[in-house]
């Protein structure tokens, strides 16, 4: 079998938030690979550790209080943080050399446009300086580029000197994805990019993405709670909830092939298009409270197929197939055929 091109490499990766008070088990012991050119979808409910994910990547998880405690991460080959003898997890990297990879190999769209920029410089300034830190060009030369990654992203380059206030939703969202490309990155992380836009201008922001992962030959990983981006936007899919991946495959696993109640229950809580009287069949119950985590399966208190034994033992991952696998009790016994 061919070996894979990866362009980020995440093995068993737990964060940590410590106070005085409580621990909050953010994220417990993932694993997430993604392809060079591809799209890879994290979608789960608020607070089950996506955004804590990516910023792990950007080695910006906030200490304290946060804390990788567990994991490697590599991109595209170089280590982000690794492991040492004792199983603890350390920055492979200085935060000097940090600041070259952040922009140069990955780069991120934040989750609210209309905070992500500073109000008090124009956008031109903005895009320019992380152009001049990371190519080293004079600030005419940067600008220039500012310009032209403007014009990528479908804003006229002559609007490089407005400020942020001069932009609707959409547009400002445009302006950070042209910040996030400036420095052509082979991975591009998206929160929830179109959270705070309208119907119209997500499908537009959407479409350009698409568009920008196939000139440029990123990496994508969209994080989302929207299956719709998800079915849209992505080659495989890893479903999070209370820290863990709980069910991975590509789009046919996932939406073909379902296996893990969670997942189940996301899809039922969709309406259905085909049935305008059908109700909506919302998953019961609220995610587990982060600094208390169930001892067996953390979804067993919303679980309808929940036994003794989903109770006190955390389920492992399980593969149904080369591309597909879950970590729920129900196939303990070895069987890949649905039992929801």
């Amino acid at each position: 079998m061919q070996e894979k091109d990866y362009m980020l490499k995440i093995e068993d990766l737990s964060v940590q938030y410590i106070t005085e008070d409580e621990i909050v088990y953010a994220v417990n012991g993932i694993n997430l690979n993604i392809e060079k050119g591809k799209t890879h979808g994290l979608v789960g409910e608020t607070g089950a550790g996506k955004t804590t994910t990516a910023l792990s990547i950007l080695n910006l998880v906030p200490d304290p209080p946060g804390k990788i405690i567990t994991g490697s991460i590599s991109l595209d080959g170089e280590d982000i943080i690794s492991v040492d003898d004792q199983g603890n997890s350390y920055p492979a990297m200085s935060e000097r050399q940090m600041e070259h990879i952040r922009g140069n190999k990955v780069a991120m769209i934040f989750q609210d446009p209309m905070t992500a920029l500073n109000p008090v410089f124009t956008v031109g300034d903005q895009i320019a300086e992380a152009i001049q830190l990371h190519e080293h060009v004079d600030k005419k030369k940067a600008m220039e580029k500012a310009r032209e990654v403007l014009e990528i992203v479908g804003i006229p380059g002559s609007r490089a000197d407005d400020y942020p206030h001069q932009f609707s939703g959409g547009m400002k969202q445009r302006v950070v994805i042209s910040m996030a490309l400036a420095c052509n990155p082979g991975l591009l992380i998206a929160d929830e990019p179109t959270t705070a836009l309208d119907v119209t201008i997500q499908a537009q922001v959407l479409d350009l993405m698409k568009d920008l992962r196939k000139k440029y030959d990123m990496a994508l990983l969209m994080i989302t709670h929207d299956l719709g981006i998800i079915a849209e936007m992505c080659d495989e899919v890893s479903i999070m909830y209370a820290g863990r991946i709980v069910e991975h495959g590509n789009l046919e696993d996932i939406f073909d092939h379902t296996r893990h109640p969670y997942t189940q229950g996301l899809f039922n809580s969709l309406p259905n298009i085909q049935d305008r009287k059908s109700k909506l069949k919302p998953i019961r119950g609220l995610m587990p409270d982060p600094s208390n985590l169930p001892l067996g399966c953390s979804f067993c208190p919303r679980c309808d197929y929940a036994t003794e034994k989903c109770k006190t033992e955390p389920p492992q991952k399980i593969w149904l197939s080369d591309t597909h696998y879950v970590e729920c009790h129900l196939y303990d016994d070895g069987s890949t055929e649905s039992k929801l």
